[in-house]
């Protein structure tokens, strides 16, 4: 008996860990995608760490947000689920985008995508 209750919980885990991770990529995704283009600077800077923000900025460009996207999925597929996870954009524009500055993103992207993901899960959809 123990070993079957044993099997439950650690498919219950693996499945938690699959959404744990698959919200993660999905919300982290959709602020990249989001993001307004000019250069793809602001793109490119969107990075996800764990235990700590980064607190430099990428001085590269990522106008698709390809390489953001990719970077931010293999941290998370590549950690632990529990840890904290952190999405930043240190570019001293991010927070003037954020409140609409940019047409491209009149509504923002990290507050849209929060509250779109908060309305899912309180209406137990994904």
């Amino acid at each position: 008996m123990s070993q079957s209750v044993e099997k439950a919980a650690d498919k219950l885990n693996q499945r938690m860990d699959k959404l744990v991770r698959g919200t993660l990529i999905g919300m982290t995704s959709k602020i990249i995608e989001r993001s307004p283009v000019d250069t793809g600077r602001f793109r490119a800077n969107w990075q996800l760490s764990v235990g700590h923000p980064a607190v430099t900025d990428v001085s590269t460009n990522d106008k698709s947000g390809s390489k953001a996207k990719r970077n931010a999925a293999q941290t998370i597929n590549t950690t632990k689920v529990g840890r904290v996870f952190y999405l930043t954009n240190n570019l001293p524009y991010a927070e003037m985008l954020e409140y609409g500055w940019s047409k491209q993103a009149p509504f923002g992207m990290v507050r849209r995508t929060l509250a779109e993901y908060a309305r899912f899960f309180r209406e137990g959809k994904k």
